[in-house]
């Protein structure tokens, strides 16, 4: 069991109210950031009983780390032609400065599941920095946009927070990258809440290279509005630590989702992916598949809850999470949960897998003259392939590739998806 503080060291109403005289933030902001606070001491860090934690302690959390005060600004581009038609894409202290109102109708509204309700709270209250994306009703973003974060070396806590609104038939696809060096244990809390209005259509990618001391505690919540359609793609490369919760509410009738993950781990590392799908609304679908590829020592752990609510008709929905163990000491447990309300669906279904590399497809890859590390490395860029061919992304794509490719290599990925494990 695990027995830890309940919140960062060091940090304090007094320290969350100096975040805000520091960069001077309206009234607005403090009053939340204030309340926030408020809902951080009455609500728990998980205790390590909960089903989603049970895989993950989180007794060596580097509480003590810093906050990190001054963090970089998010690297950012925005062309002229899409800020004439209304968009917004900034670090969100550039934002908040600039289109305070506006940032104001959206930031803290919402609250994630009770698994990751402590880490969302702490986010809201003590964030130093993180990226606002807002497309305006029809505006359709025709490239996709990245933001991307190189954190500082030394050891330091970072709380960053993402609001991505997409209102009433608007299309965007945003690929957030988050980097730091190897070396000293850092926590990097970063939550991202994402609303996609009516008729949108949002695909939101989440690459993560942190560096090998690096704790990645955070939270995603994904809100999809009556016939929109959201993508997320979680990349998990680095880290030592990482565990995340994808909360996913399908609360407009006929909206659609679909859930990606890649996780390449080695070494050590941990990496647990707890996700809710919530089908709230009638006529939605929501798919889930999560492919991870573990090595050394390494182990992934995926939690994740199908919940079909009594009021939801004629709903589809299926989590898909495989696993390819390529060490005998590499570790998976897949724990996929159905909790269905209602009799009138028309598909709701789950499978999990965790195990080697099928020998028969090894010698298969072999015998086109290929050593056996190339055959592996070809067999698991094919694994991957079932996600990265879902991407209508080429610059999302090739991101994701590259930063695979140390573990996977470069090779013809044509060739790749003829041998998908």
């Amino acid at each position: 069991m695990q027995t830890a503080p309940q919140a960062a060291m060091g940090l304090d109403a007094r320290t969350v109210a100096e975040i805000s005289s520091r960069n001077n933030e309206p009234d607005w902001l403090r009053d939340l950031r204030a309340a926030w606070w408020r809902e951080l001491q009455e609500t728990p860090e998980p205790s390590g009983q909960e089903e989603e934690w049970r895989r993950t302690s989180l007794v060596e959390l580097p509480r003590s780390a810093p906050l990190l005060t001054e963090p970089p600004r998010v690297r950012c581009e925005l062309p002229e032609d899409l800020a004439a038609a209304g968009v917004i894409f900034a670090d969100l202290r550039d934002a908040i400065r600039d289109h305070g109102e506006l940032v104001r109708r959206h930031l803290g509204q919402r609250r994630t599941m009770p698994a990751q309700a402590h880490f969302w709270a702490l986010a809201h209250a003590a964030w130093t920095g993180g990226t606002f994306l807002y497309v305006p009703s029809g505006v359709a973003v025709d490239r996709p946009l990245t933001a991307v974060v190189e954190l500082p070396e030394g050891g330091h806590a970072h709380h960053p927070l993402t609001l991505l609104v997409a209102e009433r038939d608007s299309s965007v696809a945003l690929l957030e990258e988050v980097r730091s060096p190897d070396g000293a244990a850092t926590w990097f809390g970063g939550v991202a809440d994402i609303l996609a209005g009516p008729g949108s259509r949002v695909r939101y990618a989440n690459l993560q290279q942190l560096g090998s001391g690096a704790w990645n505690v955070g939270a995603q919540r994904v809100e999809v509005g009556q016939d929109a359609h959201v993508t997320t793609l979680n990349a998990e490369v680095g880290s030592f630590v990482t565990k995340i919760g994808l909360d996913v509410r399908m609360t407009g009738t006929g909206g659609t989702s679909s859930l990606l993950g890649v996780l390449a781990a080695g070494d050590t590392q941990h990496i647990d992916i707890n996700t809710l799908q919530d089908l709230a609304a009638s006529h939605t679908t929501s798919d889930l598949l999560y492919l991870s590829a573990l090595y050394d020592e390494a182990r992934a752990a995926f939690y994740g809850v199908t919940r079909v609510e009594q009021q939801a008709k004629a709903t589809s929905s299926y989590q898909e999470c495989r696993n390819l163990l390529l060490s005998p000491k590499a570790g998976a447990e897949p724990i996929p949960v159905l909790e269905i309300e209602t009799n009138d669906i028309l598909r709701c279904g789950h499978g999990a897998t965790a195990g080697a590399i099928d020998p028969t497809q090894r010698f298969y890859v072999q015998a086109r003259g290929l050593s056996e590390e190339e055959a592996e490395r070809l067999i698991v860029r094919g694994f991957f392939e079932q996600v990265l061919a879902q991407l209508d992304s080429a610059l999302i794509r090739d991101r994701v590739l590259a930063a695979l490719a140390p573990r996977i290599g470069v090779a013809d990925v044509d060739f790749a998806t003829q041998v998908v494990a």
